[in-house]
């Protein structure tokens, strides 16, 4: 696969911080895993990644598209796990869900649509969790270079294309600048305007906010 080489550098690097971010928040909600959870947004192989089989517990992924690659244990492919939805409105009534999770997806959501995007994980939930990256951290998470989301975007759209996961992932430059174009980090002020009173945890390496997690009780 022309993904390979680019999974196999990143991979162990963010099973590792989402382990790490996964174990300081059941240390604040031991009884998480035992409650019915969404996971907006979400993967298989997220779940893989920090030791959890999803059958094994009341937990929905949901997706505005499947994720290939992924399969559990069982060689079961993420196909018949995911749930679809339009990326927009969440297809279930209030609290339907005893928390929502989202890992590292509202920054791709279009800056217009993230609003909507937060009153829903709002709705449906009675609690919340959401991840992303710092704005602030030096290294652009996504494709893994120094600076680039701080550089212009005209310019930083044509540095990507040199970045790890272009190289290794033996992207093209259309779909480097596809993806480019899908990415915008949140400062931290807009993050907490989205989801107002919640919880604020952050995540340091060397003393640099690497990302930032709010939780949120009705």
């Amino acid at each position: 696969m022309p993904q390979d080489h680019w999974r196999s550098f990143i991979h162990p690097i963010t099973a590792h911080f989402r382990r790490k971010r996964m174990a300081r928040f059941l240390q604040l909600e031991p009884a998480f895993l035992e409650k019915k959870i969404l996971d907006v947004g979400g993967s298989l192989h997220f779940w893989q990644k920090i030791g959890v089989n999803v059958k094994d517990h009341d937990i929905t992924i949901l997706n505005i598209s499947v994720d290939g690659h992924s399969e559990d244990v069982s060689g079961e492919t993420s196909s018949s796990l995911i749930t679809l939805y339009d990326g927009e409105t969440i297809p279930w009534p209030e609290n339907h869900f005893d928390w929502v999770l989202s890992n590292s997806v509202i920054e791709h959501v279009a800056p217009a649509k993230r609003r909507r995007f937060s009153s829903e994980i709002r709705r449906v939930g009675v609690n919340f969790i959401v991840q992303t990256p710092s704005y602030w951290f030096p290294v652009e998470p996504h494709f893994v270079l120094p600076f680039l989301h701080w550089l212009p975007r005209k310019i930083g759209r044509k540095a990507a294309r040199f970045g790890p996961w272009a190289i290794l992932g033996k992207r093209s430059n259309a779909e480097v600048e596809t993806y480019f174009q899908e990415i915008n980090l949140l400062k931290l002020e807009e993050f907490q305007t989205l989801f107002p009173g919640a919880d604020l945890i952050t995540e340091r390496v060397a003393f640099f906010p690497k990302s930032y997690t709010l939780v949120g009780h009705k």
